[in-house]
């Protein structure tokens, strides 16, 4: 008879910790539901359905002048693939095999498209025996992009900075990354500041891609102070080196 009566109280308790759970996990689902559609919302604001592709590729050493001819000839193919919004060609300043191709696209279908295209495949295929390093896309967001000047001849110089930090800086490392991008684009012989941040994840990797007149200009932002509190900013938020290159455009 104990044991008879003890056993409502049991599955009254079960079912009470039962309720508990669903409702946490219910709190969980709204909360991540919340989180995304604000996080939709930001990318709609910051630039629509733009994707910017990042390709970053090494050849042997000696093989630049193959290289250069590499990413021509990907970007002659991007250049007529429909939702192209244009393409640049960097090669490293120091290091002349490395290489960045930086592309716009009008939408993820734009650039899913072009992934498949023939001039894309082409460049992976050639890659597979040129290449000195792991061939490294990225697909990007726009988190934020001004207008762009065209390059101002052999004295353009470029900075290319992939910021990797933990999960938990992300929103500041982009706040700090916006406010760089502005006030850098009022600076002295600037051509452009763009901000791309991850489209798949982990969403914690930002790219910026900048130009300058030349390479005076260049060293007037390193040294400004909005250039200092943007590193002093991100510093303590990395997850990995904070890497900028310099690089000059392939025409």
């Amino acid at each position: 008879m104990i044991a008879v009566g003890k056993r409502p109280a049991v599955q009254l308790q079960s079912v009470v910790r039962g309720s508990a759970v669903r409702r946490l996990v219910a709190r969980c689902l709204v909360s991540f539901l919340l989180a995304t559609a604000v996080h939709s919302a930001a990318r709609a604001q910051a630039g629509g359905g733009a994707i910017y592709g990042v390709t970053t590729l090494d050849v042997a050493p000696g093989a630049a002048n193959q290289g250069v001819a590499l990413v021509r000839q990907y970007r002659d193919g991007a250049l007529k693939q429909a939702g192209n919004m244009g393409v640049t060609l960097l090669q490293e300043a120091d290091w002349p095999n490395r290489f960045v191709i930086y592309e716009g696209w009008k939408d993820q279908a734009a650039y899913d498209a072009n992934e498949q295209a023939a001039h894309s495949a082409a460049l992976r295929d050639k890659l597979k025996s040129a290449g000195d390093a792991p061939y490294d896309r990225r697909e990007y967001h726009v988190v934020a992009v001004g207008p762009a000047e065209p390059a101002a001849g052999s004295d353009t110089i470029y900075m290319h900075l992939h910021l990797d930090v933990f999960p938990p800086g992300i929103d500041a490392t982009l706040a700090a990354a916006k406010a760089v991008a502005e006030a850098a684009r009022k600076g002295e012989g600037n051509l452009r500041y763009d901000v791309v941040g991850s489209v798949r994840p982990p969403q914690s990797h930002t790219t910026l891609l900048a130009a300058w007149r030349n390479r005076k200009a260049f060293e007037t932002y390193e040294n400004s102070a909005y250039a200092r509190q943007f590193r002093d900013t991100v510093g303590p938020l990395l997850g990995s080196p904070f890497d900028d290159r310099l690089y000059v455009p392939i025409d």
